[in-house]
């Protein structure tokens, strides 16, 4: 059976809890009953504990488990890939606990990751949503929403993000989350990204990829005789993004090079570490090198 380690620990956190025989048969509380759902929620089975989670709400609802079933209950219908209905479930559970300690930022970014799939899809009129996302007094979710929509074919959503990229490279500390405000800044105009900030993404040895190695990524206007129009370095656990953020024109030319762009790894193993991968276009020049 899939996950029968987690599963083994769950029943005996329930054994502990007393609920055993409430799992045996029909559940009769609320814990129990929940105890039920997260059993589902590990075998995959998101129907069966939505369903779970449901009664719960609807038979316990003064449980002080109810917050935590509406947040499930709403996860369960993204990994169905039900968006529309998983959104509207985020709202519920955020409109009921706005402050909920544990599970009410996961909500915020989660609703604004499936109003983003949903704009994707083609339904613009969830473009507001992202807007007022972008708005938002929390940072955290202007923040998050601000990296998801440096994706998003809309230009003037992409101008709404560059100040909240540079508010992220201007104020913030942990090192992840600037790289992928820089990453960002690189998809929506690497203009905007000035060498000051560039510097700022991750280059001490001790959070390198696992292996050790750093991912180089340098972009010329002009020839090499000028300084870089931008100069990244990543650990290569953070490269494949680098990559993705190249805009469309740049991929087709490393492609009209012979490179399969989509599978780059390939390509720069093949040239060994700190050989670097150089395209050039014009007086443009873009060079890649892992080291």
């Amino acid at each position: 059976m899939k996950h029968s380690g987690l599963r083994f620990l769950i029943l005996l956190s329930a054994l502990a809890l007393g609920s055993m025989t409430g799992l045996a048969a029909d559940p009769a509380t609320d814990q129990e009953i929940f105890n039920q759902a997260k059993i589902l929620m590990f075998d995959l089975n998101w129907e069966g504990a939505r369903e779970m989670l449901q009664r719960l709400i609807r038979d316990f609802p003064r449980s002080g488990l109810v917050p935590q079933a509406y947040f499930h209950s709403a996860h369960c219908l993204r990994m169905q890939r039900k968006p529309e209905e998983a959104l509207r479930a985020y709202d519920q559970f955020l409109q009921k606990y706005p402050n909920e300690p544990f599970f009410a930022g996961e909500a915020r970014q989660a609703a604004v990751e499936l109003a983003a799939t949903l704009f994707e899809q083609g339904k613009t009129g969830y473009r507001g949503r992202l807007a007022a996302a972008l708005g938002d007094a929390k940072k955290e979710v202007r923040y998050f929403a601000a990296i998801r929509c440096s994706s998003l074919k809309d230009r003037e959503l992409n101008s709404k993000c560059v100040p909240i990229l540079k508010e992220i490279l201007a104020r913030e500390t942990q090192q992840e989350l600037v790289n992928y405000a820089s990453l960002a800044l690189l998809r929506i105009d690497p203009d905007a990204l000035a060498p000051a900030e560039a510097r700022k993404v991750e280059k001490e040895p001790q959070r390198r990829g696992s292996d050790g190695r750093m991912f180089h990524l340098r972009i010329y206007e002009g020839g090499e005789s000028t300084a870089p129009k931008v100069e990244l370095d990543f650990p290569v656990s953070l490269a494949q993004l680098a990559i993705m953020a190249l805009d469309e024109p740049t991929k087709a030319e490393i492609r009209k090079k012979g490179v399969d762009i989509d599978n780059i790894w390939e390509s720069l193993n093949r040239h060994g570490s700190a050989n670097i991968l150089t395209i050039r276009s014009g007086n443009n020049i873009l060079k890649l090198w892992i080291q």
